[in-house]
């Protein structure tokens, strides 16, 4: 009998879960810590999964009128003189980090970010984006793939004719230090990102709140709904309705079936309104329908380190 109370225990990551949507709900909207996207990655998103690309492969996605692609950009290793092709960034941690990176350049106002924290692990700590070790090295891989990669968006216009960027995303690190030759360490106290992309995320931020960020950190597609929803639902004059062959096209590229595509949908929605508490939307046998909803946080630059 002594053992049972500890076999009902939420286990450690769902403890973890709660605590984060205690702490989201008891933040009023305008106290609410920033992060922020280019507005484009509201509309195609980085891969969920790793990839596994060879070398001379890149990760695209479109949807609608806009198209990402991803490339690789080698990375030469000191040790053996070799490239070394890292891989594209994946999955929720480097969608994370990339809004904090963003967050603080817009905070700062440059391009050249001062981190006040001197290691990798003490950065994510203060951020609240790691719960250990693990999940520290999967951090540390994917800023490796954000400092190695260039993102290609174009979007199509009225006319049929595409307006299309390369930017590289993060530069400034140092990917072999000759302190550690062997080891992928990646960390400087300063991190800067490349003009052309520095530019288009001052032109074109889209805020999200990091609390709700931090409930939806284990998933990758409620991150991506998460923030269609940032930027759709403020805006709408009516009511938006989506097809599920639409809605599969923009958030599941990666699932053959439509019927597993609905499932890990609505599933997804179930994870974003415990974040998103006031975002309206719902969905039926034939498709999704969006409402005019406030935003998740309100437009301002405001991106604190405790």
């Amino acid at each position: 009998m002594s053992d049972q109370p500890e076999k009902n225990k939420p286990s450690r990551y769902v403890q973890s879960r709660m605590r984060l949507v205690m702490e989201s709900f008891e933040t009023p909207r305008e106290e609410r810590q920033h992060l922020y996207m280019p507005v484009a990655l509201a509309h195609v998103y980085f891969p969920r999964r790793d990839a596994k690309l060879a070398p001379t492969e890149s990760w695209k996605h479109t949807s609608g009128d806009f198209s990402l692609r991803i490339k690789q950009i080698s990375v030469e290793n000191p040790l053996t003189g070799e490239d070394q092709f890292l891989g594209v960034p994946f999955g929720p941690k480097a969608r994370l980090l990339l809004g904090v990176i963003n967050a603080l350049a817009l905070q700062q106002g440059s391009n050249k970010i001062d981190i006040e924290a001197d290691t990798l692990p003490k950065f994510l700590q203060k951020m609240g984006l790691t719960d250990g070790g693990n999940q520290i090295n999967q951090a540390r891989n994917q800023i490796a793939r954000l400092a190695s990669s260039i993102i290609s968006v174009s979007y199509r216009q009225a006319d049929g004719s595409s307006l299309q960027a390369n930017i590289p995303i993060v530069k400034g690190f140092d990917l072999f230090p000759q302190s550690q030759p062997g080891q992928l360490l990646l960390w400087k106290r300063h991190i800067h990102l490349s003009l052309d992309y520095w530019e288009e995320l001052q032109k074109h931020p889209l805020p999200l709140a990091l609390e709700h960020l931090r409930i939806l950190s284990g998933n990758a597609r409620a991150i991506d709904f998460y923030s269609f929803l940032a930027y759709r639902l403020h805006s709408l004059k009516k009511p938006l309705f989506l097809t599920w062959p639409i809605m599969k096209e923009i958030f599941g590229g990666d699932i053959e079936r439509m019927d597993n595509f609905k499932a890990k949908m609505r599933h997804t929605a179930g994870l974003v309104r415990v974040a998103y508490t006031d975002a309206k939307f719902s969905c039926d046998g034939q498709g999704w329908t969006f409402e005019k909803s406030p935003a998740p946080i309100q437009k301002k630059q405001q991106f604190i380190i405790p």
